[in-house]
């Protein structure tokens, strides 16, 4: 088939959706299908067999769409649409695949052009709206909630990324069509071969017999930065020699958390390594003893908890339905999100070198043996086999 595949973010950056997006074009080439992305007019350009990145007009001056719904996100969505009309009408696509709103913007063109689409829920757009508080008026909350629920009902296939979400788009189309293709651990391009945990260590003045206690992502608020600051105030009253090391983020709120770090009392035992390239994330987690997901909001599980399983370092995340939808305690700490709490978790791993490897080896194994690239590719085939029999 020849797929058009709307992915309403930059591309490609180090985040999760334009990831998981990378990786469902890599797979449905791998299957045999020929995949147009339609993206943002921003993000690294890569070479992906089978596959073509498209971009809308760049309106010059606009900047790039920060994360979560925003006025500039809605311009770039504005933008979108006719040009993915005009690929519709001229393209010979045979399905179009639309990731998040474009879900909607999906069901709207595949009435036109008389083509299968596929809904492709990231995220529950309804919730984003609700949570961010872009959209406060009732009025407009519902209309959205009604669009995203009939793009859902009327979709060949729906595609969700854990069983949050699945629930969700169970309530408006029949269980078959529903198909939740979870991510995998990411693949990483080969570290520079200069750069070496003992490199890395002495680049950031971290001493080379200081446990590492690293995050990595983005620096937005539902990530639970504020509450990882907070637990480290609270883990180097015992442990002083400990590092907390923040991979990634913007540099504005960089300086934002810095300056909490200040507050805090624990600007010394805080690195910000800004945001780095891909290649370098295999050597931070080597370097690492234990890995962080904060998370405080969102409803699908992140991205990075499966590349974190996939490393043999114990995880510790906040024990909220983000993350016990996959985790258990057998693979994870899990605390609750509040300071002296999720500092007590990371007290537990620093002074038990045994429980670590032992709830490390226990994720990687999880994760080997459930979220691999072989799982990820059956799982789309399926959502794309519901596709053909409909279409049929």
């Amino acid at each position: 088939m020849k797929i058009l595949l709307l992915s309403p973010q930059p591309f490609f950056e180090v985040r999760g959706t334009p990831i998981n997006v990378r990786l469902m074009a890599v797979s449905l080439a791998e299957l045999g299908h020929q995949v147009d992305i339609l993206a943002y007019p921003f993000g690294e350009e890569v070479s992906i067999p089978n596959v073509e990145v498209h971009r809308v007009f760049k309106i010059p001056g606009l900047p790039k769409a920060p994360i979560g719904p925003s006025l500039v996100k809605i311009i770039n969505d504005a933008l979108m649409a006719p040009k993915a009309a005009w690929m519709l009408a001229f393209g010979g696509y045979d399905v179009v695949h639309g990731v998040e709103e474009a879900g909607i913007m999906a069901w709207a063109l595949a009435k036109i052009f008389r083509v299968p689409y596929i809904f492709d829920m990231d995220s529950h757009m309804t919730d984003q709206l609700r949570y961010s508080g872009f959209l406060g008026n009732r009025l407009i909350l519902a209309v959205a909630e009604k669009l995203e629920s009939a793009a859902i009902a009327k979709a060949a296939s729906v595609i969700t990324v854990c069983p949050y979400l699945t629930d969700i788009a169970r309530k408006y189309t029949t269980p078959d069509k529903v198909h939740q293709v979870e991510d995998i651990p990411q693949s990483f391009p080969h570290p520079p071969e200069e750069l070496t945990p003992v490199s890395l260590r002495a680049e950031l003045d971290i001493p080379h017999d200081a446990p590492v206690i690293l995050y990595t992502g983005n620096l937005e608020k539902y990530q639970g930065v504020d509450l990882m600051l907070e637990a480290a105030a609270e883990v180097v009253k015992s442990n002083p020699d400990a590092r907390f090391v923040i991979a990634g983020g913007d540099a504005g709120k960089v300086e934002r958390y810095r300056a909490m770090a200040r507050r805090l009392g624990v600007d010394q035992s805080v690195v910000f390594a800004g945001a780095r390239p891909l290649s370098h994330m295999p050597v931070f987690h080597e370097m690492a003893d234990i890995l962080l997901s904060p998370r405080l909001g969102g409803t699908n599980t992140p991205l990075k908890i499966y590349t974190y399983l996939a490393t043999g370092k114990p995880v510790v995340a906040t024990d909220l339905p983000t993350h016990t939808q996959l985790l258990t305690k057998e693979v994870a700490v899990l605390a609750r999100p509040e300071k002296v709490e999720y500092a007590a978790a990371l007290v537990l791993l620093l002074e038990d070198k045994t429980l670590r490897e032992k709830i490390g080896h226990s994720g990687r194994r999880f994760v080997e043996e459930n979220y691999n690239p072989a799982s990820f590719r059956r799982k789309m085939e399926s959502a794309y086999e519901a596709v053909e029999v409909t279409n049929g």
